[in-house]
């Protein structure tokens, strides 16, 4: 049997009477001999986290038949094909008789460090980079300074905003300049992949869009700070193309690792090796 791995596809047949599978063409597959348990994973040198991790969907597939209205076994027939797509170690798709009914996504929570949202840590741009309209991207970068034109400036410091000219304007100027340090600090932490966008409170985002437009941004259009492509969803500040919350980065990482852990035999690997 191959061994199961990023872009595999593999199709065994599903027997709805018996629960058990067989290989397509009949061959011995020590892949099927461990979903029918008749032999143990840590008794195999093939069979990897991959295969444990197939196994398992499989079986939800089948425990899933019936429910929400999916009867993918029929009664009147017996067998059926399940192809199994591995994508990467956080995402597979299984289909029966061809037809895509599954698709599975290992939860970013189980493959992050402890710690990995860090809005206090110190910001890791230092490169000033002006506005570019051909890109329409810039970069938000430590000693970079803001004048906001009312007697209020922002200066990005090593690791916060300083606000400069607090407390010579009006209570409620003063109010909304801090609104917009706060806000402007979240940003810059995401911007440099440091924090999700949820850091980004919702009272905080109008202002900063004003803030970006009026330095050149256009924010109805896709737009790239520190290197991170951003876009504006439902008046909300996103990474680009990001289904996963957590910054692309830290997620590639963590997902890196855990392709490494799944890729181990089972017969000799340790939980304690999955170090994410």
């Amino acid at each position: 049997m191959d061994i199961t791995g990023i872009g595999s596809v593999q199709t065994y047949i599903y027997n709805s009477q018996t629960g058990k599978l067989s290989s397509k063409d009949g061959s011995a597959d020590e892949f099927v001999d461990y979903f029918n348990g008749t032999l143990s994973g840590d008794s195999s040198e093939s069979l990897n986290g991959y295969d444990a991790q197939k196994k398992y969907n499989i079986e939800r597939l089948i425990d899933l038949n019936g429910a929400w209205g999916k009867n993918w076994f029929q009664s009147g027939k017996d067998e059926y094909e399940i192809t199994c797509e591995i994508v990467n170690g956080g995402e597979s798709s299984y289909s029966i008789n061809g037809k895509k009914v599954l698709t599975n996504y290992v939860a970013a929570t189980h493959l992050l460090p402890p710690g990995w949202e860090d809005t206090k840590s110190p910001y890791k741009t230092h490169q000033p980079k002006a506005y570019d309209p051909t890109t329409n991207s810039m970069n938000l970068a430590v000693g970079d300074v803001f004048d906001l034109g009312n007697g209020y400036k922002l200066r990005v410091g090593e690791d916060c905003i300083e606000t400069i000219g607090y407390g010579t304007g009006s209570k409620e100027d003063d109010e909304r300049v801090l609104h917009l340090e706060y806000g402007l600090n979240a940003l810059i932490h995401f911007a440099d992949q440091q924090c999700s966008a949820l850091a980004i409170f919702p009272e905080h985002t109008p202002m900063l869009l004003s803030f970006l437009q009026e330095l050149g941004i256009d924010t109805s259009r896709e737009f790239t700070l520190n290197e991170t492509k951003c876009i504006v969803e439902n008046g909300k500040i996103q990474e680009s193309g990001n289904k996963w919350v957590v910054p692309s980065s830290t997620y590639q990482k963590a997902l890196q690792q855990y392709e490494e852990f799944l890729s181990q035999p089972l017969s000799s690997r340790q939980r304690s090796s999955l170090k994410v």
